[in-house]
């Protein structure tokens, strides 16, 4: 199966990942305000993990929208990215594998936050309290 993607098209989908990029960095400014400026004292132990969560995804958008830029071939299942570290040379494997660490750190970030929030709410005596 031979799939051709003309210049107009991947030019239109690298502009929508801009435009979603500029929303995104938008909502992601605001949340990250309000994190640091509104977050009540009551709640200054989850903030540090909800801080840690909101920074990684703005590094995930940073990344995968201005410095991959990847072009999907639907109903293949493949791509390419044309982004800047792809035409300064990085190859996909490297690409793909960072943005697969990119991602398991949100996991873990959202994992910490679980885990603070569960803890919170366990009983001192209870065998399932980590400290």
């Amino acid at each position: 199966m031979s799939i051709y993607l003309p210049l107009h098209v991947q030019n239109a989908i690298a502009f929508a990942q801009h435009v979603l990029f500029v929303i995104t960095t938008i909502l992601n400014a605001i949340a990250l305000f309000c994190l640091l400026k509104q977050t009540p004292p009551y709640q200054a132990g989850i903030r540090k993990y909800l801080i840690f969560i909101q920074i990684s995804l703005i590094a995930v958008d940073v990344f995968i929208d201005l410095l991959t830029s990847p072009i999907a071939l639907f109903p293949a299942l493949g791509g390419y990215c044309v982004g800047i570290l792809c035409q300064a040379g990085l190859s996909p494997k490297t690409v793909i594998g960072l943005i697969c660490v990119m991602l398991t750190n949100i996991a873990v970030a959202i994992l910490f936050c679980v885990i603070f929030k569960h803890q919170t709410l366990m009983l001192p005596c209870s065998k399932f309290k980590l400290s």
